[in-house]
C-alpha cells in the first residue's frame, strides 16, 4: 500500500517504519474508512493519532473528508449517534 504515497505521506510511513511504529493509509477508494480507521485503532492501542497527507492544493476537498472520517470513527454525530459525547456537549 505504500507504493501508491509520494512525497509527504511516504516519507511519513517511511518514518513510521523506521520507529516500527504501527501506521495505515486510509482513502477514499476505501470501502470502509471509517471501521478501518477504528479497527487499527483499537487494535493498536492508539492514543494519539497522527495524520498526514495530501496538502489542499492538490486536493482540495481531503480536510474536509479526513476530518469527517475522524469524526464518524470517534465521536458523536448524526450518523452515529452512539459515539463519546452527545448533541449539545462540547
Amino acid at each position: 500500500m505504500a507504493s501508491e504515497l509520494t512525497g509527504g505521506s511516504l516519507r511519513t510511513v517511511k518514518f513510521a517504519e523506521k520507529h516500527r511504529k504501527p501506521w495505515i493509509h486510509v482513502s477514499g477508494r476505501d470501502y470502509q474508512p471509517v471501521k478501518s480507521l477504528q479497527q487499527f485503532v483499537s487494535e493498536h492501542g492508539i492514543r494519539i493519532l497522527n495524520v498526514a497527507g495530501s496538502r489542499g492544493s492538490k486536493e482540495p476537498d481531503v480536510y474536509r473528508w479526513v476530518a469527517q472520517v475522524i469524526e464518524d470513527a470517534f465521536f458523536w454525530s448524526q450518523k452515529n449517534p452512539w459515539r463519546l459525547g452527545g448533541e449539545g456537549e462540547g
